[in-house]
């Protein structure tokens, strides 16, 4: 399963975290400077933590239990804590604690439902780093493919839900991957279990090229090896993403295309392959110190040729789980108004969905025949 969660920088993690180009994007909630401490062997550690609740609001509820099923919800969103050390041959990086997971159209899900797809400790690994440009890390990372990688403690998106797009990619793998870096290009390869499978088929890769110190290009691509029966035509999928991030003092945005192309295989009923398709554009402006307001337009498109079984349904061998059905479409706006004042922050969030060509059943509202749906959030807490 793809899933993410847009939320607060950590100093900390932004350190252990060696190549994503992408992790620079954050803005407001920005991490006050992490708490150093000393470990003795261990030698210097960084620790740093988020504590979060919200309150949501949607129109067309969905047929579920919990707060996909209300009208009005609240939830805790972030309780992690990360501890990483940073400098040396050997080092670490390690997340704990309960965290939620919000996405454009789809399903909200309790903290514990959540909480339970990566389990307590959503990241987990160690890094070897025999010089600045290189390292090997190993245990459960963040992900390649895709621009939203899970954990609380780290944003590449500046809104509380992530777009259409997020709900196709790859959040927390396990296994190994290997980070270059010289001079203007860096590059990343990895060998994992994809969406979360177990199942190591999946060899993905990141090239990256930084005009500037704040302009950047970057390609994504991978794909499963072997086949599966995790997640149906998802997991046994080919990826690809080309993307664009700029931060600057006041504007920060970044942007990307994305296609994956959906293998199915003898393991599921339909037998024929789907496309699908998607463009984010993601932009932040910082009117002060304390306050900024993101906005975010995307759009994605299905090709299928048969029934993946997704929307509301939420079937464990769901390929196109964004979608509404075969050859749906959708298009979203979010907006987010964001401010901090040292450790406290305070967010909202307003997205509007609309999905055409559906599938009866498979979009919003009571029976999954409504193409619409509004979501208003407040998301507030503490950077420790």
């Amino acid at each position: 399963m793809s899933r993410s969660s847009p939320k607060p920088l950590l100093t900390a993690m932004a350190a252990a975290f060696f190549i994503c180009p992408l992790a620079d994007a954050a803005v407001l909630p920005a991490m006050p400077p992490s708490v150093h401490i000393h470990a003795g062997l261990l030698g210097e550690l960084s620790v740093g933590g988020i504590l979060s609740v919200n309150g949501r609001a949607q129109s067309n509820r969905f047929d579920q239990s919990g707060p996909a099923g209300k009208h009005f919800s609240a939830n805790v969103t972030d309780g992690l804590i990360s501890v990483a050390k940073t400098h040396g041959l050997i080092q670490f990086y390690l997340e704990a604690g309960a965290y939620n997971l919000y996405g454009v159209g789809q399903p909200a899900m309790s903290t514990g439902t959540a909480t339970n797809l990566f389990g307590v400790l959503p990241l987990a690994y160690l890094e070897i780093s025999p010089s600045k440009n290189f390292n090997v890390q190993i245990g459960k990372l963040p992900a390649i493919t895709g621009i939203t990688p899970l954990t609380g403690l780290i944003s590449n998106s500046y809104n509380v839900q992530f777009g259409l797009g997020g709900w196709q990619q790859q959040t927390v793998s396990r296994g190994i991957q290997a980070n270059y870096s010289a001079g203007p290009f860096s590059a990343s390869f990895a060998w994992t279990d994809g969406y979360y499978s177990k199942r190591f088929n999946w060899a993905v890769g990141q090239l990256a090229y930084s005009l500037s110190a704040s302009s950047t290009f970057y390609l994504q691509g991978g794909g499963n090896l072997g086949h599966t029966s995790y997640i149906g035509p998802l997991d046994n999928s080919d990826f690809y993403l080309l993307g664009y991030s700029y931060s600057g003092t006041k504007w920060n945005m970044f942007a990307y295309i994305q296609y994956q192309k959906l293998l199915n295989g003898r393991n599921f009923d339909n037998l024929n392959d789907g496309h699908q398709y998607g463009i984010s554009i993601d932009g932040n402006y910082a009117f002060t110190k304390h306050y900024s307001l993101s906005a975010r337009l995307d759009y994605m498109a299905y090709s299928d040729t048969g029934t993946f079984g997704t929307g509301s349904s939420q079937t464990t061998l769901a390929g196109n789980e964004m979608g509404y059905g075969p050859g749906s479409r959708a298009a979203s706006l979010t907006l987010t108004p964001i401010y901090q004042y040292k450790h406290w922050f305070i967010e909202g969030d307003l997205s509007y969905v609309h999905a055409y060509h559906l599938t009866a059943g498979e979009a919003f509202g009571h029976n999954g025949n409504q193409p619409n749906q509004f979501v208003a959030m407040l998301n507030t807490g503490i950077l420790l």
